[in-house]
């Protein structure tokens, strides 16, 4: 798996394939629970005609994502286009247009597996729908419960490592220009595909239609692909998954564009110089300087006006990942005001070329394939960063540090590789790392447990059995909670520092009318207790979190308490 992070300037980097597997014919896990929506909305400012459009998506997204009959699948889109039309022009009675794309499911023949003969926990919104008269309902509740059985016909499918794969659902997204029917086909299929496939659907279900209602004239009304492209990514902001990234056909919005040198981290409505950026150009700021505003604009008005267009798993992950687009610019340069030293000053920032960028991390990723990347520090401690290990670096740079008094593991950063091979290297314990799950693609709605198959391998006969301290913060986040969950099976080890990023699980892909695609988190994930992490994170047995007094001064406060932690116990 290859994950391309260009310096962390993405709002989320590209997450790829975890530890999961799962059987081309479904081997059943356990039900964990059904995806439930409420009500009609709570938005009382609805017209009649939006209510009706809401109902229209969601009998045409039970009948598409239930379906395996083929012919149907061809022209359910066109179908909800033609519609969306009828409505949108007036003159057309809704109880008809409903009851003639109910029959279109009169060809599927399958009787329902037996275990799910009567089966649908969701068919309030049915039965309590004021728009579709009780024949009707009838059909469509039938149609359901109808199509619960195995079928290879199934409009999304899924990847042998447990990934959802929506390809197959590709109507109308090689045209570059998009019309309102067809973003109106692009906002009912995001949001059926969340409804129906998305794992921590349960969170923000409670607000689903009025969502619905909240992105409607943001799509439809779209007057160019920019703001079309604009409405997918506020679309996207309301599931605060950090998985999530919108791209836009096959352009590269960071082509030609400059980078920042630095990382920066928000507390308090303060913006403070954290660190720096390996390799790029040597930067004007220090650490502890206190960004005010950014070529005159000030800092918190430009962080602000990103949150709308930009998805966080919660706000500590969103200031993260906002703040990496503060200094993203066309121009070489950025104009700065800040405060150093409680002085106010002005300075110039030269930034860096993307490609430039792009480059030197690539550089630096092989330049530590091969030799050790462990040192030595303070007395004695073994350090070692997680994203500079590697399957084939990892024996030479233990060997350096095998006879500390104990090794802190920095998690604070994104894992090059996924294997956890090394912990042969390491006392370890049988432990079940985290529980999986993801949508059924036979049953839409239905969660179940998926295989998880990273496995913890056998200590060495010689293995490390002293201290390992865990630090962990905002920055891990994702493969890095799935690598901080496998690590605790180290006997001796402690976490330190503050709660995980909450973005954990694989990630689905969906392509939109237009040539826009969006990702999401596809997979979910539990604690061994069951409990969730999806925006909170996975809290630290120590926790350490940093200050507005700590940046000033540039402290790793964190990386101090672990060495501070380890010279007290021993």
């Amino acid at each position: 798996m290859k994950i391309k992070i260009f310096l962390g300037i993405l709002v989320s980097v590209l997450i790829g394939i975890f530890f999961f597997s799962t059987k081309k014919k479904q081997k059943e896990g356990n039900i964990l629970f059904y995806n439930t929506i409420e009500g009609v909305g709570r938005d009382s400012s609805a017209t009649g005609k939006e209510k009706e459009l809401l109902e229209l998506c969601k009998v045409w997204g039970a009948i598409k994502y239930h379906s395996s009959d083929p012919d149907l699948l061809q022209t359910i889109d066109s179908s909800l286009i033609r519609n969306y039309n009828k409505i949108i022009a007036g003159g057309t009675d809704f109880n008809t247009t409903i009851s003639q794309i109910i029959p279109l499911s009169s060809t599927n023949k399958t009787t329902a597996d037996k275990h799910y003969i009567g089966f649908f926990p969701d068919k309030n919104w049915i039965e309590n729908s004021p728009f579709i008269h009780e024949n009707d309902k009838k059909k469509l509740i039938h149609f359901i419960t109808q199509s619960y059985h195995y079928s290879e016909s199934k409009l999304v499918t899924a990847e042998e490592n447990g990934e959802l794969n929506f390809e197959n659902d590709s109507l109308f997204y090689d045209e570059s220009k998009t019309t309102p029917a067809k973003r109106f086909l692009a906002l009912c299929k995001l949001w059926n595909i969340v409804r129906y496939y998305y794992p921590y659907f349960q969170t923000i279900s409670g607000a689903w239609n009025d969502v619905f209602f909240e992105m409607l004239p943001l799509f439809i009304n779209a007057e160019n692909e920019q703001e079309y492209y604009s409405a997918v990514q506020i679309f996207g902001a309301r599931l605060k998954d950090s998985h999530v990234a919108v791209k836009m056909g096959d352009s590269d919005e960071y082509e030609g564009k400059y980078v920042g040198n630095v990382v920066l981290k928000t507390l308090e409505e303060r913006t403070f110089v954290k660190g720096y950026i390996v390799n790029s150009i040597k930067s004007a700021l220090q650490k502890g300087d206190e960004i005010l505003s950014i070529n005159g604009k000030n800092i918190v008005v430009i962080q602000d006006s990103l949150k709308e267009k930009n998805s966080g798993s919660n706000e500590i992950v969103l200031r993260r990942d906002i703040n990496r687009l503060l200094l993203l610019s066309k121009k070489k340069t950025a104009e700065l005001q800040i405060i150093r030293r409680n002085k106010i000053i002005k300075i110039h920032e030269q930034l860096t070329y993307i490609n430039t960028a792009r480059g030197a991390e690539e550089k630096e990723y092989k330049s530590n394939a091969g030799k050790a990347v462990s040192e030595i520090i303070d007395r004695n401690i073994g350090y070692i960063r997680i994203n500079d290990i590697f399957s084939g670096n990892f024996r030479v740079s233990f060997e350096k540090i095998r006879n500390s008094k104990a090794i802190i593991f920095d998690l604070r950063a994104y894992p090059n590789e996924i294997a956890v091979d090394f912990l042969k290297y390491f006392d370890n314990r049988p432990f079940q790392t985290m529980n999986l799950y993801r949508a059924d693609i036979h049953y839409p709605g239905m969660m179940r447990t998926i295989e998880n198959e990273m496995h913890i391998p056998s200590s060495k006969k010689d293995a490390y059995k002293r201290p390992v301290v865990l630090l962990i913060n905002e920055y891990t986040q994702s493969q890095g909670e799935s690598m901080l969950l496998a690590m605790k099976s180290i006997k001796n080890s402690v976490t330190l520092g503050d709660y995980t990023a909450g973005t954990n699980g694989n990630v689905m892909v969906i392509t939109l009318p237009g040539k826009t695609k969006i990702r999401m988190s596809g997979i979910g994930v539990l604690l061994p207790d069951y409990a969730a992490t999806q925006r909170t994170g996975i809290k630290p047995d120590i926790l350490v979190q940093e200050t507005p007094v700590s940046l000033l001064k540039g402290e790793d406060i964190q990386l101090k308490a672990a060495i501070n932690h380890i010279n007290k116990k021993l």
